[in-house]
C-alpha cells in the first residue's frame, strides 16, 4: 500500500490530534478524511465534460469554422465612437 510521509510542527500536530480526538478517530483517519474531503471540493470546482466521438468531432469542427460576424455587429463597430464626433 502507497505510504505518505510529511513533516510539520507540534503546533499543528496538536491541532491536529485534538480534531482526531474530538471525532473519535485516529490521526492518520482524519488526515486522510480530511485530504480527501478537500480534494474532492477542489476536483469539482472543474466542471468535467465527456464527449463520445461523434460530439467530440463536432465540436472540434465548431472551433475550425470561419467566424461568422453578424452585420448589426459590424455595422456597429464601423461606426465613429461618440466622443470622435
Amino acid at each position: 500500500m502507497p505510504q505518505v510521509n510529511f513533516r510539520t510542527s507540534s503546533e499543528r500536530l496538536a491541532i491536529i490530534d485534538r480534531a482526531a480526538t474530538i471525532r473519535g478517530v485516529s490521526r492518520t483517519e482524519f488526515l486522510l478524511r480530511s485530504s480527501e474531503a478537500a480534494a474532492i471540493e477542489i476536483l469539482n470546482e472543474r466542471p468535467v465534460i465527456a464527449l463520445d466521438d461523434e460530439a467530440w468531432d463536432d465540436f472540434v469542427a465548431a472551433l475550425d469554422a470561419p467566424v461568422e460576424i453578424d452585420p448589426a455587429v459590424k455595422a456597429r463597430y464601423a461606426r465613429r465612437p461618440q466622443w470622435d464626433r
